[in-house]
Parts: structure tokens; C-alpha cells; sequence
């Protein structure tokens, strides 16, 4: 991949992994002083990814400039990537404005390349309906898995999504397990 070759801080890496794992296309890129604007789109669907550098504390005033920029350019939510910590309040209303904070603890390295850590997917709604079918169980009564572990996170797993897992066993060979999503 282009993008987490080409990333040379670790904002740009941890941003670079999402676009990677989440499928996204990048559209357009602009950089500014301590900032890169990202323009990325997926199945009709377009999102603005801030990458903030040298920035200590993110406050409520860069997710309202994010805010103000998709609500200008009509699309459907944002990513902020930053090294530095969140405020309260830029972490409380963010979610309320589409905006989607990604937090500094995300490894800066392709955890999916490490022989323990399996490949993750989101299941689609059809699926979903095969495993209720199959299971006979409602998806909350899956084992769970937080939208906070890493894996969410890159991956853009959200509260009720199951993500379905696809482990490797010397006896068993491949299989799946699924988790839902809190």
C-alpha cells in the first residue's frame, strides 16, 4: 500500500491504516502547515480525514472546523487522527456531528501482519440475517468485542455491527467466530 509506505509521521501512519482497512479510496490530499486534509469516498459514501501534527491537545474548536467543512462540502461524517489528547468536550460532541476521533493509543504499525492477530471483518446486513438463521441467536448474544480494542477501531467497527473473525488452527484449519460489537 501506497499510503503506509509513502507515511512519514505517526498521525500519518495510524491514518493510512484506516484508509487501508476500511477499504477507503483517497480522492484528494491537501497539506497545510500542521495540518493534511484527506477526501476519501467508499461505495457512494464520502468522508474529510483531518490528520493533525504537533498538536498537544485537540480541543472542541477543530471538530467544529471539521463540522463546519462536511456540512459545507455535504458528505456523510469525518475523521480526526491526531498524537495528541482529546478534550472532554471535543470527545463528548463529536459523535453528535459525524465526526470520528481516532485516539493516539491505535499502534502506528499493521497489527493484521502479526501471526496472533486473525483477520477481521464487518458483516454485512445479509449475513447478519444467515447467522441469526444459523445460530438461532439474536446478534447481542454473540461473545462481544469493545469499539474501543484497536482491532474496531482500524477496522471502523461500530456498537451493534458483528465482526466476523477468521482464525487459522493446526487441527482444524480455518474457521470463523463472530463478535458483536459494544
Amino acid at each position: 500500500m501506497t499510503e503506509l509506505e509513502n507515511a512519514q509521521t505517526l498521525e500519518e501512519k495510524r491514518a493510512a491504516l484506516i484508509i487501508k482497512y476500511r477499504d477507503l479510496t483517497v480522492d484528494t490530499v491537501e497539506k497545510e502547515d500542521s495540518k493534511i486534509i484527506y477526501r476519501l469516498s467508499k461505495n457512494g459514501r464520502i468522508y474529510i480525514m483531518h490528520i493533525l501534527m504537533n498538536i498537544s491537545t485537540i480541543g472542541i474548536a477543530y471538530v467544529r472546523e471539521l463540522r463546519d467543512e462536511i456540512q459545507e462540502a455535504e458528505v456523510d461524517g469525518g475523521i480526526i487522527v491526531s498524537d495528541g489528547k482529546y478534550t472532554y468536550s471535543a470527545r463528548s460532541n463529536a459523535p453528535d456531528m459525524s465526526i470520528e476521533l481516532i485516539p493516539s493509543s491505535i499502534p502506528t504499525f499493521d497489527i493484521f501482519e502479526h501471526n496472533l492477530i486473525p483477520l477481521h471483518e464487518i458483516v454485512d446486513e445479509e449475513g447478519r440475517k444467515k447467522l441469526a438463521d444459523k445460530y438461532h441467536a439474536e446478534p447481542y448474544q454473540f461473545p462481544w468485542i469493545k469499539s474501543a480494542d484497536p482491532v474496531s477501531i482500524i477496522i471502523g467497527a461500530k456498537p451493534g455491527d458483528i465482526v466476523k473473525i477468521t482464525q487459522k488452527s493446526e487441527t482444524a484449519g480455518k474457521y470463523d467466530t463472530y463478535r458483536y460489537v459494544v
